[in-house]
């Protein structure tokens, strides 16, 4: 019989980058220069979804003009400030070549902008590990709803049931559960309690490896 292709697919915020702190600054800052208090909480409850959910959400503003040059002047101050501080998490580069040697096929699925993607890929020089990358240009619906995976699974070629998904937020597992896919949690964002849903939750990358993933996939782990 022949082997099936398997895919693990990548969020970016909290998972190839920890990054929610710098996002939560950013977003808090972009709100006081606009006049509109939100908390940090607000702003970690809609993680996963797109800049147009989080300015529609915290600061009320439906003009889609309006939505898109905040959400531009935000993510440039997001990438001015993160910029100094960017690195690859620990284990991170393991897993990834762990991953390729054994012929997984890889992606990244983000809600964040294209600009974001590549100044992660080329900052953490990662970009040649990755067969697939979908950002919010490839979609319409951001997470909760499980178009990004989705899309991924068939720019893939990969049915969403050999896909594992690695995810830090709450949107971003609900999506990965919609898709029909197994989902890993990582607590960069979010407490184990909170996300435990997932068909696995771990603290760091050196909890995984191609031979538990493949567990995963296959039924032969927590469900």
């Amino acid at each position: 019989m022949m082997k099936e292709k398997l895919a693990v697919i990548f969020d970016m915020d909290g998972v190839l980058v920890d990054n929610s702190e710098v996002h939560n600054e950013t977003w808090r800052m972009i709100c006081d220069r606009y006049g509109y208090k939100t908390t940090k909480e607000e702003i970690k409850s809609i993680f996963g979804g797109t800049n147009k959910i989080f300015v529609k959400k915290l600061m009320g503003i439906k003009d889609k003009g309006k939505i898109e040059s905040i959400a531009i002047e935000k993510e440039a101050l997001y990438r001015e400030i993160f910029d100094k501080q960017i690195k690859a998490p620990e284990g991170l580069l393991k897993l990834l070549f762990n991953l390729k040697k054994n012929n997984v096929q890889l992606a990244v699925a983000t809600s964040g902008p294209t600009e974001n993607l590549n100044f992660v890929l080329d900052k953490l020089d990662i970009r040649g590990f990755f067969d697939v990358l979908i950002d919010e240009s490839f979609i319409s619906k951001g997470k909760p709803d499980p178009e990004v995976f989705i899309v991924t699974s068939q720019k893939l070629g990969i049915e969403p049931k050999y896909c594992a998904v690695i995810e830090d937020s709450i949107y971003g597992i609900k999506a990965a559960i919609a898709a029909g896919m197994k989902v890993i949690g990582i607590t960069t964002s979010f407490s184990p309690d909170k996300i435990k849903i997932a068909n696995l939750v771990i603290n760091g990358f050196d909890e995984i490896d191609y031979l538990k993933i493949k567990e995963i996939i296959f039924n032969r782990s927590k469900l």
